[in-house]
Order: structure tokens, then C-alpha cells, then sequence
């Protein structure tokens, strides 16, 4: 082995690979060495006396620890693991175990895995060492600390270090303290238990043992987060390094460090900071714990909500660090300062970050590394990009090289990529790949899916804490993991987590919290409180949809904020729109600048080279350090969820978890709330209901002649509502339902108000439906000025019979001056339709791929991205604030019904894009009936809106004779009946109706209307739609058709 630190000079000329073997291959022959105990321990009587034991070396911490920790700065972890795995084999074991001299150790054993991407083994070293100072708790009073400092010696600093740090003073600690051991063994001693050892003294580097100690109470608050101000461990070795009354100032001082980055560790942030400021430096002069002090103070304010403090202790713990020869803090303290920094101190950040970074690459390329990556970072925050782009290109090149492993850094470096395409006009692509795209999924792919070896590692803080909260709202709702614990996991990512890490904010925005806003709804349904019930199953089905987005629903978020009317905003949310982000602003501007009025002409390539630099500058902001307001969808107020709801309304709203339906029911400013037990057999109840109002019949007839359905339909009303007097209220004349799961696919409309010989809660009340209730009470854009209509028609209405199908879709626009056929010349491109059409009806079948869901084709004759969900969705689109989809199929009409996941993203997308008032079918049913209402609807629309318009075609649907040879949808079993009309259920109730309540809007009486006669040109259709244009489900439909 090697003897002292000047033999590894010496190998410092080597070729950097011969360097490593030579280490490696030393460490590792020491380590097989050290499993062998020493002649004297073999004989009984060795340096443990009678007690044994093994004790390879007599340095505490060893030389082969040194060595690793050389290893682990030039930037390769996994040498460096394999290099501190065999110095813990050098450390003192006896019969308790590992002693206090393994501590360092085992917290640079944490420091390796927190940079390869493994937490649980991260927390298991941290833990470890954590452990050790307990079991060997009061070892600090034993130390000698009047020899702390050499006296009389004068410390140089090295020559490469930039004036800052070279001008820093370096106490001269010792690294050799007498510490007293153990105790002289009686009948006394070894029955109070404890740990056993006999009396020795030793010399010691006591001082880097207490730095082991700060390092892993430094990250323990970093990989748990919040959660570490409830764990146990890391309140106990709090307790045995708080220790006063040292006479030695600079041993105090050390000590004062290192219990404050123990209170750090438990989130006890006020004393942690009192601690770290009056010990990190004495007498002007830095120790070697005033690096992890200042980091532990730059961490500590970071957590305030303007970070005031913050940089400076950042830019003094990569002085302090460099001057102590501790690189491995130089670039997290970076990485934190660039966080930290506004636009006008990035310049400067950058510049330091480069001059160290520079500085380093012959000394630690894991600090030189970190250092470009950070640099590059504050650069793109200072807008030069060209500096950034040359930075990043020098930590690419760095993070190349063959002895270089730093996984954690190149994510990071992934993310600054990201950003900076962003900043130079790229953007998140949809339907195509672009450099943002590969920078961000690389990023992603050590965030999600980081593998050693063969196996998944979870390797971000934020992702392990969710993965523990997961854990523990099974068994402890309501102790450890209390309301406020878990509102910090179910919202947005923390100011504090993006300025540290903005991999492990995104990941923490990106991974499932749905776990986290169950356990708050299941709290809240522990009171009586209907009200804040009603609030978290908002939350919950809110984070639902958002969770369905990329980055979930940063970027949508940024689209809402910066292109709602200002009606639609809160206060707080348009002064931080105008405020708040000078980029936010400017894409406000760029987004009423290219805004295009009804009518208006349309320039393709003015609009095309508009929305790209918008997406580009949404893409950017999205990637910046900034908590954006939740818009999409929009969120109730939980201070008071249903102060919005109009007048003679009522909401009624359904959350399906762990086999429970959670119910509120809100109406004249009370809500109440109950929970049925009904949800494993609420599937196939529903599927009853439908199945006998003839929807997913594939033979036979479709129709029956009896009217079971409507004993069925009454069976679940009391199952949804045990008290039936909720809906005979004459309170409210409105109803809006929020569904859940498969009640998506029940028509609510078709439930007996008292049992199944009363009228139907449909021709008591208007139904309505939301995604949530927050889509229920707030609308996202207002009634358009426009009132055109545009039909598109498929063979919808006679799928055999071209000629009559174009005829009756041309008769439906007729029905409305200003309608139009689609496609049309004079029809703007689909993603501005709303310029040219104020209202769309989209007559032909539409299936969504849940795989896929914002792929959805809402203009079928147009196959680019922009007829899609997601192209609506983004900028510079002009929707149409009405749209009819009456050919969309959903699961409804499958053998098994689905969970409403097609209905409900349907929704939500289309209200997020801006439609405002949206009418979809269930199943599609097409034919004269259809025709019908359409005729009807078209005609009312322009002049009465959707709501009043459909209201008015369902009706005269209902009242309507048909042919059954004109309803495709019909089978030869139906054929042979006598008289059919519109009011069969199958024809009429699976519509439903999305659109704000109008305040001044009165249920209408039900007046007479004429019978509508059937058309002339109705010709007969087979059995069912052709499979091209309604095409089937699953197999078995595919077969029937």
C-alpha cells in the first residue's frame, strides 16, 4: 500500500487510465488484505485486546480512502465507488461493527450514488453514516481539541486558483487529533450494555470524520426533501453533534457546522442558518467545513420566496471550496448560483462559472464539468446564447471522454440543451421530433428510466418522495402523512426545488401524484365539510387531465395564461402574467399581435412563422425556473369551490376510487356528500341500461317493444342517489353533471325522478355535463361574435347512397344563412376554422386512440397535425367557440365499457383549445334522425347558442316519426316495425351536452311542435355503417358489421 499522499504525486504524470488501474488494483489488493486479521488479533491479544476484532491500518480515515476520494473528483464514479468500497474494508471493525472512521466513507459512498442516479443506495450510505455516530454517541467529548490547530504553520494556496480563492485564508487543521476510546471493562461496565471497547487512545483525522458527518446530513435533506423533517435518524445524529463549551474556537467552530448541517437535515432551517453564519469562517480564515456550511446556508435561503442571500453564499462556497481543495462542492454551489440568479447577476455567474471551470479541467474534471453545464446555464438566462452554446459544447466534450461517468451532470446538461434550443426559436414539436424533443427526452430518460446494469434505478429526489408518500397513504392517512405534507406533493414543484435542480422539478411535475390528492380527497371525507370534498375531487380530476399533457400541462398552462381574456383571470394571475416573467409578457404581446378577427384574411406563412415563435418562446418559459398558475383545466377555489355556481343550478359530481363512488351534490350554496359502495357493480348496471335501450346490440333487433329499460335506469338512479328528494328540489331548474369512470357513458338525462313509472329527470331539468367541475363553474373564452356554421358530413346521414347523404347534409346547412359545406376554398386553414366559422358540426365517426389521445382528427378531410386535439391546442390557433361531434363512438358501444377516458380528454382538450360550448354523442347514430336534430339545431344555434338550440332539436327529434329503413344504425330485426319514433332513447340520449350556464337561461316548457314528416329522399340502409366510415370498436363489432 501506498504509505502517504506524496507517493500519489508521483503517479500524477501517468496516463490518467494508467493512473486509475494502478490505484484500483492497490485499493483492492489492500482491501483482500484487510479481510485477514493481524498475527496479534489471531493470537487473542492484538490492538483490541481480549475483545478481537480487525483493525487493518492505523489511519482513520485510511490512504485508501484518500485515493477514492482522488478518484471520485477526477469525475469517474464508478472507479471511485469500487475505490471507497475497499477502503470501507480498511476501517476498523469489531464486535459492534464499523467504527466512527467508516462514517466518512460510507457518506462518499452516498455521494457516488447520488451522482450515478441510484437514491435508495444513496439513502442507505446516508443512513448508514448516520447510524454510526449514534451507536457511538458522546465520541466527541473524548477528543482533544486543544490540538485542533498546528501551530505555527503557514499554509500557500495552489497555483492554479483564481485570485477570489488564492486570497482566501486556510486555517491549518490538523489532521492527526488524540481522541480517547472506549472504556476500561467491568462487571459494571458490560452489564449497562451499549457498545463494548476497551480504553485506547488514537490519532485521528476527527476533523474529516465530521465532515463525512456534514456531507451526509447535507444530503439526506436533499434526496428527502420535506420528508426529512420526519425522520427519526436525522433528528438523532442531531442530537450527538450538539455539543458546546469546546475552550477551542476553531474546534467549536467545526462543530457548529456540522450540527448545522444536521439541522438542515431535519428542515430545521432558522437554526441551521444561526449555526452555519456565526462558524463558517473564524479569525477571517476558512476549515475544511466552511464549504458544506456555505452550501448548507446557499440551500437554506434558496427555500425563501426571493432567495435574498442565496447567490452570494453560493459564489463564497466555490471560492471556499477551491481555496480547501474540496472541488466536489464547486459545482453544485454553481449549479444552485445560476438557479438563484436574475438576468443581470447571470452575466456574472457565467463568467465565474467559465473562469473556475477553465480553472479546473487539469485538476477535477467532475467540478470542471459541473462548472461548464452551470456556466452554460446562467448563460441562457442572461440571453447569450452564443456563449451558452459554446459552453455546452465544451461539458459535451468533457462528458465524453472515457474516464469521465457523471450521469446526474449530463441530465443536467440535457436540460440546459433544452433550454437553449428553445431560447434560439425551437420549441416542443407535436407530430415531429425536434432538438428541444432529443435534448428534454434524454433528460427525461435519466429522470424515468435510469438503468445500472439491467436494472431501473430511481434516481431523482423528487420521484423517491412520491414513490414513499405512495407508500404511506395506505396505513398512516392523517399522521406522518398529514395535509400539509400532502398538499406539498399533490401541487406544483417548490421555487426551492427549481432553483436547486430543474431536472428534479420537472420530474417531480411529470411523475403520477395521483396517490397524493386521493389521500387529501379521502381526508376531506373524513369531515362534514361538503365544500372541501367537493374542492379535492377537483383537484383530483384536474391533475387528471393535466397528468395526460406533456410536462403535464406546463406548456398549456403558459397558453392559457398568456391568450385568456382577462375576464376569465383572477387579479393575483394577470398581475403575474403582466409582472412577474418579461418573456411571459412579450409572449402576450406576440399572441394579440397575430390575432386574426372574424372574417379577417389569412396569411399561411405570416401564421406559420407566428405560432413558431410562439411555441418557441412557451417552450422556453415552460423550461425556465418559474411556478406557473394552474389554468388548464381551471381550478375551484378551495376557500370557496361554489361561490361561481349560478343561480338555480345545480352540480353533481362522481369520483370512482378504490372501489367506492365518492358523490357531492351542490345546490342554493350547500353541498352535500355520501359515499356509495356500488362501484364494482356499477359497470355492468350501466351496460344494463344501455344495452336495453338497444346501444352495442349487434344482433337481432336494437330495439325492444317493453320498456325494461326504464326499470333498470331506476334501479341505479337509487343507487346513485340514496335520497331521492335530491332530485325533486324545486331549487334548481339546471343540472350539471360531473362524471366519473364508466358513469360517463350513463345518459343521466334517462334516470326516473321517483322510481320507474315517474317522468325523467331530462324532462324535469336541463342536464349538462363537465370534466370537472371547475370546466362546470368557470368557462375558458366567451360567446363568439361569429355565428357562421361549417358542416362537415361524411356518409353519415344514408351511408349507401352518396348522392342522398349530400343532399340532406345540404339541406342541414340551409337550414342557417351563412352556413357552409367543409371542406371549402373560402374556409380558413384548421387550425384558424374559428376565423372563418364561429360554430362547427362534425358529422362523421371519429374514434379516439387513448395511446394517442391529442391525435384525434377533428377535421377528417384535413390529415396534418393541425385538424388534430394537440394541434388546437397550441399557438397561434383560432378555434370555433361551438362544436358538434355527433358521429364520435366511444366505449359505450364496446362489449366492455371503458373508464370514459375518450369523453372526459375530449372534453377537457376542446375547452382547453378555447370551444366553449361542445356537443358529443356516446355512439354515433347518423341517419334521418340525426338529420333531424341537426336541421333543427343549425337553425336555432346562431341565434339562441348551443344550449337553448339543442334543447329545442331534441325536442322535435323526440316528437318525430322515422322511417326505419333511413337509421343505419338499426338492424333487420328493426326493420319489421310498425311505427318508430325519435323519442326512443337510443336515438336521442347519448348526446351530451358540455356549455356554461346561462344566468338569464329558463327551462323551456315543453310547447307543441309539429311532427316532422320523414324525408322524401330517405332511402334504406343495411343493417349498419360501412366500415370505413364507422369503424368498429373491437372485433366482435367488426364481425356484426
Amino acid at each position: 500500500m501506498f504509505r502517504n499522499v506524496e507517493c500519489l504525486a508521483s503517479l500524477l504524470s501517468l496516463h490518467p487510465a494508467v493512473f486509475r488501474l494502478v490505484v484500483l488494483v492497490t485499493l483492492l489488493l489492500g482491501g483482500r488484505l484487510a479481510t485477514l486479521p493481524p498475527l496479534s488479533a489471531q493470537s487473542g491479544f492484538g490492538s483490541f485486546g481480549t475483545l478481537g476484532g480487525v483493525e487493518p491500518v492505523r489511519q482513520y480515515p485510511s490512504q485508501a480512502y484518500i485515493y477514492a476520494l482522488d478518484i471520485y473528483r477526477s469525475g469517474d464514479l464508478e472507479d471511485a465507488a469500487k475505490g471507497f468500497e475497499a477502503a470501507l474494508n480498511q476501517t476498523r471493525v469489531d464486535i459492534n461493527g464499523h467504527w466512527i472512521d467508516a462514517i466518512p466513507v460510507y457518506a462518499m459512498l452516498g455521494e457516488c450514488y447520488w451522482q450515478l442516479g441510484n437514491i435508495p443506495r444513496c439513502r442507505e450510505y446516508t443512513d448508514l453514516a448516520m447510524q454510526l455516530a449514534i451507536r457511538h454517541r458522546g465520541w466527541l467529548k473524548r477528543v482533544d481539541w486543544e490540538s485542533t490547530v498546528r501551530q505555527g504553520v503557514r499554509t500557500s494556496p495552489p497555483q492554479w486558483l483564481w485570485p477570489e480563492a488564492a486570497a482566501i485564508k486556510r486555517i491549518p487543521v490538523s489532521d492527526k487529533i488524540q481522541m480517547a476510546s472506549g472504556q476500561q471493562l467491568t462487571e459494571q461496565s458490560l452489564r449497562q450494555g451499549g457498545v463494548i471497547e476497551e480504553l485506547n487512545i488514537r490519532s485521528m483525522d476527527v476533523v474529516e470524520i465530521m465532515r463525512g458527518m456534514a456531507i451526509a446530513s447535507y444530503r439526506k435533506r436533499i434526496l428527502m426533501g420535506p420528508l426529512s423533517s420526519q425522520d427519526p435518524l436525522a433528528a438523532e445524529a442531531a442530537d450527538t453533534v450538539n455539543l458546546g463549551g469546546i475552550r477551542q474556537p476553531v474546534g467549536q467552530a467545526i462543530m457548529d457546522c456540522t450540527l448545522a448541517s444536521a439541522r438542515f437535515a431535519t428542515f430545521d432551517d432558522k437554526r441551521a442558518l444561526q449555526e452555519a453564519l456565526r462558524s463558517t469562517t473564524y479569525g477571517g480564515g476558512v476549515h475544511p467545513l466552511s464549504a458544506i456550511s456555505l452550501l448548507v446556508q446557499a440551500s437554506a435561503l434558496a427555500e425563501s420566496e426571493n432567495a435574498a442571500g442565496s447567490l452570494a453564499a453560493s459564489l463564497a462556497c466555490v471560492h471556499a471550496a477551491a481555496a480547501l481543495e474540496q472541488p466536489e462542492w464547486i459545482g453544485e454551489a454553481l449549479q444552485l448560483a445560476a438557479g438563484v440568479a436574475n438576468p443581470s447577476e447571470a452575466a456574472a455567474v457565467r463568467m465565474l462559472a467559465e473562469r473556475v471551470a477553465s480553472a479546473l479541467v487539469r485538476r477535477s474534471r467532475l467540478a470542471a464539468l459541473h462548472g461548464f453545464v452551470a456556466a452554460a446555464d446562467a448563460a441562457v438566462t442572461a440571453g447569450d446564447l452564443d456563449s451558452a452554446t459554446l459552453l455546452i459544447g465544451h461539458a459535451k466534450t468533457l462528458a465524453d471522454r472515457r474516464d469521465v461517468l457523471q450521469p446526474r451532470l449530463r441530465a443536467y446538461g440535457s436540460y440546459v440543451a433544452a433550454r437553449l434550443a428553445a431560447a434560439r426559436g425551437d420549441a416542443f414539436g407535436f407530430g415531429q421530433t425536434t432538438a428541444v424533443d432529443q435534448s428534454f427526452d434524454q433528460m427525461r430518460t435519466f429522470a424515468f428510466g435510469n438503468k445500472i446494469g439491467n436494472q431501473l434505478m430511481v434516481s431523482m429526489p423528487s420521484v423517491y418522495q412520491v414513490n414513499l408518500i405512495s407508500q404511506a397513504v395506505g396505513t398512516r392517512i392523517g399522521d406522518a402523512t398529514s395535509d400539509d405534507l400532502l398538499q406539498q406533493y399533490s401541487g406544483d414543484p417548490s421555487m426551492a426545488r427549481w432553483r436547486r435542480d430543474p431536472v428534479d422539478a420537472l420530474a417531480f411535475l411529470m411523475i403520477d401524484r395521483s396517490a397524493a390528492r386521493n389521500a387529501r380527497l379521502a381526508m376531506a371525507t373524513t369531515t362534514t365539510d361538503g365544500a372541501k370534498v367537493l374542492a379535492r375531487i377537483d383537484d383530483v380530476l384536474a391533475g387528471r387531465f393535466a397528468g395526460s399533457l406533456p410536462i403535464n400541462g406546463r406548456i398549456a398552462d403558459i397558453r392559457a395564461l398568456v391568450r385568456t381574456e382577462d375576464e376569465f383571470l383572477k387579479d393575483a394571475v394577470r398581475q403575474f402574467r403582466d409582472n412577474a416573467f418579461a418573456p411571459i409578457a412579450r409572449l402576450r404581446q406576440q399572441v394579440l399581435a397575430a390575432r386574426i378577427p372574424a372574417g379577417g384574411n389569412v396569411d399561411a406563412g405570416s401564421l406559420s412563422v407566428a405560432g413558431l415563435q410562439q411555441e418557441s418562446l412557451a417552450s422556453y418559459i415552460a423550461l425556465s425556473r418559474l411556478s406557473i398558475p394552474r389554468l388548464v383545466p381551471p381550478r375551484l377555489d378551495e376557500s370557496s369551490p361554489v361561490g361561481d355556481l349560478p343561480a338555480r343550478t345545480a352540480m353533481v359530481t362522481f369520483l370512482v376510487s378504490n372501489n367506492q363512488i365518492q358523490t357531492t351534490f351542490t345546490v342554493g350554496g350547500q353541498t352535500e356528500t355520501w359515499t356509495s359502495n356500488v362501484a364494482a357493480r356499477m359497470p355492468a348496471s350501466i351496460a344494463t341500461v344501455l344495452r336495453a335501450i338497444g346501444v352495442g346490440r349487434s344482433r337481432g333487433s336494437r330495439l325492444q317493444e317493453d320498456s325494461q329499460w326504464k326499470a333498470e335506469a331506476a334501479k341505479l338512479a337509487q343507487q346513485l342517489f340514496p335520497d331521492p328528494a335530491l332530485l325533486t328540489d324545486e331549487r334548481f331548474d339546471h343540472l350539471i353533471v360531473v362524471p366519473d369512470g364508466p358513469l360517463w357513458y350513463l345518459p343521466f338525462e334517462l334516470l326516473p325522478i321517483e322510481g320507474e313509472a315517474s317522468s325523467l329527470l331530462g324532462d324535469r331539468v336541463t342536464v349538462r355535463y363537465a370534466a370537472t367541475p371547475g370546466l362546470a363553474i368557470r368557462p375558458t373564452s366567451k360567446p363568439s361574435e361569429n355565428q357562421n356554421i361549417g358542416l362537415f358530413a361524411s356518409r353519415f346521414f344514408a351511408p349507401r347512397e352518396t348522392e342522398i347523404n349530400d343532399s340532406i347534409a345540404q339541406s342541414i346547412v340551409d337550414a342557417s344563412e351563412g352556413s357552409i359545406r367543409l371542406p371549402s376554398a373560402a374556409a380558413a386553414p384548421s387550425m384558424v376554422m374559428g376565423v372563418t366559422v364561429g360554430n362547427l358540426i362534425v358529422a362523421s365517426p371519429a374514434v379516439m386512440d387513448l395511446t394517442k389521445p391529442l391525435a384525434l382528427s377533428l377535421l377528417p378531410y384535413d390529415p396534418s397535425v393541425a385538424a388534430t386535439l394537440g394541434g388546437w391546442m397550441r399557438f397561434p390557433s383560432t378555434v370555433p367557440t361551438a362544436v358538434a361531434l355527433p358521429g364520435f363512438r366511444s366505449q359505450a358501444e364496446a362489449a366492455k365499457l371503458g373508464d370514459g377516458r375518450e369523453l372526459f380528454l375530449t372534453l377537457c382538450s376542446l375547452q382547453t383549445a378555447g370551444v366553449r360550448d361542445i356537443l358529443l354523442s356516446r355512439w354515433a347514430v347518423g341517419g334521418e334522425s340525426t338529420a333531424i336534430a341537426l336541421r333543427e339545431f343549425t337553425q336555432e344555434l346562431p341565434f339562441s347558442g348551443m344550449a337553448s338550440a339543442w334543447n329545442r332539436a331534441k325536442m322535435v327529434l323526440r316528437r318525430s316519426d322515422l322511417e326505419p329503413a333511413a337509421e343505419p344504425l338499426l338492424l333487420s330485426g328493426d326493420q319489421k316495425r310498425e311505427s318508430l319514433t325519435g323519442d326512443e332513447p337510443l336515438f336521442w340520449a347519448g348526446y351530451l351536452l358540455a356549455s356554461p350556464i346561462n344566468p338569464n337561461e329558463t327551462l323551456r316548457a315543453n310547447p307543441p311542435v309539429p311532427l316532422e314528416e320523414p324525408a322524401e329522399d330517405a332511402m334504406p340502409a343495411e343493417d349498419a355503417m360501412p366500415a370505413e366510415d364507422a369503424a368498429p370498436l373491437n372485433a366482435e363489432q367488426a364481425e356484426s358489421s
